[in-house]
């Protein structure tokens, strides 16, 4: 019997075709019923990354994937486990990350309706389709390899989704013949010569034109530059398409899907090239969007076609490809003098987008102005791994100067709070000469502020920054906006440097953009994380810190100790 045909565990073979396939690390926390995994990981070479909640594995995936455009695999075991790392799974899911569950699941011949067993969920992976669309529940030893092989093709083709497979916990150590199954990936299509056309002709007499570009063009940063300047377009990004092209590229309106101007501007244009996103309101808040009678739309998955749009040019093709072609077509059919002319409209607009930005972002500004002072004088890329908390995406998103290559990691879609810090942990040891800083509120912050722990043991050097405005500053301003007194929303929080430096990270308070500045520069040196704590100048804080500040933790304890000696 030939190697590719031994009669090895299940575990082992999932071990050795993920080994196949490229796969070099792992994000998972081994159990009762995993052991085996783990086990032949380690015999296959595979370094495991141990988070410290499997929420925290799947944001670590989540990170690795995203800066490094190839699939991540997370371990679990089974029941609770799969359910804790689902949410993360759930934001891979709606922002098109690769990212594969593998789990046990219950056994081959486990009574239908349950009897007890440890970690037993009657239906694993229904549970999971509920939020992927799909699962594979192997049924021998020999098709783990099978479905490692299927899945990988899957997310390497076309639009990526995370995966998942469930191997019934006796076959993981149950012995069986296998093959290896090499994932097979299609080419991606090329554009219609004749689509091209007919968007070119449409966009040629454009006097107001705008780009829209998403993380499905990141690829096309350059070509994308070459088609604003042909057309006079503006682009507008979406959040993690920031850094495709250079925030400083002279027809860069940014990632302003938050601002109010946004339906203004897009009512005033007369053509728009989508390029690579959804056109979805977890990224253009303003809904629906205004869109003129002209749009083209290039996107890899057909049936995003029909998504936020009515388009009257689909494109179904490479970002890179189109974007080629439909410059060069531009080019011979587009008169210069228009090209000027839309450039002349566009520089009005941005001078309004501007100060729009500067006035949301006002609260933030000494965040912003220290991000960007460090990004100038960083020599590597910078990637931010953001959280779904106000200093991101009013502050971040518009007031960071990312350049070309440079990333920025924001959970759009499912909005997940604690994404920040094990997204940016994940992103460190995927590219560790990258510049990564994560940042999060004082509220998401304590979602994953465990992974700490994690960051320590696996000596990354990254930096977190907790912008504190004292507990859910949105919500509450959601409230307070109704008419409500705000409630259940200020959050007494802990010594944040302290609680790093109880975790053997560094941490540090800084109130001013040279202080902060400073602080990231001198984290670079630290062989770990280093938590950076500012407190945030905003209405949300004027009242939360106030209420839940007034008695502090140390304060606290020695009023319990006076009281007690009472």
């Amino acid at each position: 019997m030939t190697e590719e045909q031994s009669e090895i565990t299940g575990g082992a073979h999932l071990a050795r075709a993920l080994r196949a396939e490229g796969i070099t690390r792992v994000f998972g926390i081994p159990g009762t019923h995993n052991l085996e995994i783990f086990a032949q990981l380690a015999v296959e070479g595979i370094d495991i990354v141990s988070p410290r909640h499997e929420q925290g594995a799947g944001y670590m995936a989540d990170g690795a994937a995203r800066v490094t455009g190839e699939v991540q695999v997370v371990v679990t075991t089974t029941g609770p486990a799969v359910f804790n790392a689902l949410t993360a799974l759930l934001q891979s899911f709606t922002d098109s990350v690769p990212v594969l569950l593998v789990s046990p699941g219950m056994p081959l011949t486990h009574p239908g309706r349950g009897n007890g067993l440890l970690h037993e969920v009657r239906n694993q992976g229904q549970a999971v389709e509920a939020v992927l669309g799909g699962s594979h529940r192997v049924t021998s030893p020999g098709e783990v390899s099978l479905a490692v092989g299927q899945a990988l093709s899957s997310m390497r083709t076309g639009r990526t989704r995370p995966a998942y497979i469930e191997i019934p916990l006796d076959l993981i150590e149950a012995r069986g013949p296998g093959w290896l199954h090499p994932a097979v990936t299609r080419s991606v299509p090329a554009p219609e010569p004749s689509a091209i056309r007919s968007a070119a002709e449409a966009l040629a007499g454009s006097q107001r034109p705008l780009l829209i570009v998403g993380a499905g063009a990141r690829s096309a940063g350059e070509e994308i530059a070459e088609l604003s300047q042909a057309l006079g377009a503006g682009v507008i990004l979406s959040s993690n398409a920031k850094g495709t092209i250079d925030d400083d590229f002279e027809n860069n309106l940014g990632a302003i899907g938050v601002l109010e101007a946004l339906p203004e501007l897009l009512s005033a244009a007369d053509a728009v090239v989508a390029i690579g996103t959804e056109l979805a309101p977890s990224d253009f808040w303003p809904e629906p969007l205004p869109l003129p009678d002209t749009v083209v739309r290039i996107d890899l998955d057909e049936v995003q076609m029909l998504r936020n749009a009515r388009v009257t040019h689909p494109i179904p093709a490479d970002a890179k490809d189109s974007t080629i072609a439909l410059t060069h077509q531009l080019r011979q059919a587009r008169s210069p003098s228009l090209s000027q002319a839309a450039s002349q409209w566009l520089r009005g607009w941005q001078d309004t987008i501007t100060a729009a930005a500067e006035v949301e972002g006002a609260p933030w500004a000494q965040l912003c102005g220290g991000l960007n002072d460090y990004t100038t004088s960083a020599a590597s890329p910078v990637i931010v791994a953001a959280d779904s908390a106000m200093c991101c995406y009013y502050g971040v998103q518009t007031g960071w100067k990312a350049r070309r290559g440079d990333r920025f990691l924001y959970p759009a879609g499912a909005g997940t709070l604690g994404y920040g810090l094990p997204a940016g942990i994940g992103a460190k040891l995927a590219v560790p000469e990258a510049r990564v800083v994560a940042i999060e509120g004082d509220g998401g912050a304590m979602f994953t502020i465990a992974e700490l722990a994690a960051a320590v043991q696996a000596r990354a050097s990254l930096s977190l920054i907790i912008v504190d405005n004292g507990g859910y500053g949105e919500i509450r301003n959601e409230m307070a906006d109704r008419g409500d007194t705000p409630a259940g929303v200020a959050l007494l929080g802990p010594d944040f440097p302290a609680l790093a430096q109880s975790m053997g990270a560094r941490g540090l308070h800084v109130e001013t953009q040279t202080q902060l500045h400073s602080a990231l520069r001198q984290a670079e040196d630290f062989a770990g994380p280093t938590l950076i704590h500012m407190t945030e100048d905003s209405r949300a804080a004027t009242d939360m810190l106030g209420r839940s500040r007034q008695t502090r933790p140390t304060e606290q304890a020695a009023a319990n100790e006076e009281r007690d000696l009472t």
